[in-house]
């Protein structure tokens, strides 16, 4: 009967543990958590006006509240500069404009709920940074 109740324990133990981290509720503004994907370290990061900071290469940061947070197709639309290997790096071009206007026609604004951005080197753009929504 000990057993019993020693694995009966464990198991509720585990079912809590995993209930724990699916009830986050959710916010009244767009949290997102930012992470790094570009093979070197970041530092200095500012995106959008939060100061991110310093992020290692594969590093995620912790979630930060935005008012508002667009995006088109997929790419994250901010502001962003960070230091990379010495240079500056700014926002790429697939990731410029404003919602609903002509340089970001088909943005839509998120709506607030908990969202991971990676950041990534732009490919055809010198000293960019790519900032694209993970699932």
């Amino acid at each position: 009967m000990r057993l019993f109740q020693l694995i009966l324990l464990a198991s509720l133990l585990s079912l809590f543990a995993c209930k724990k981290s699916e009830d986050i509720p959710t916010p009244d503004t767009v949290m997102v958590k930012f992470e790094n994907k570009t093979g070197s370290d970041i530092t200095g990061l500012s995106v959008s006006r939060a100061e991110v900071g310093d992020l290692k290469k594969g590093e995620k940061s912790d979630y930060f509240p935005f008012e508002t947070f667009g995006q088109q197709f997929g790419y994250a639309l901010v502001e962003a500069v960070g230091t990379i290997g010495g240079k500056k790096y700014f926002t790429g071009a697939a990731c410029q404009g404003i919602c609903g206007t002509s340089s970001a026609p088909h943005g839509t604004w998120l709506e607030p709920d908990y969202y991971k951005v990676g950041i990534y080197i732009a490919q055809n753009e010198p000293n960019a940074m790519e900032f694209k929504l993970l699932d």
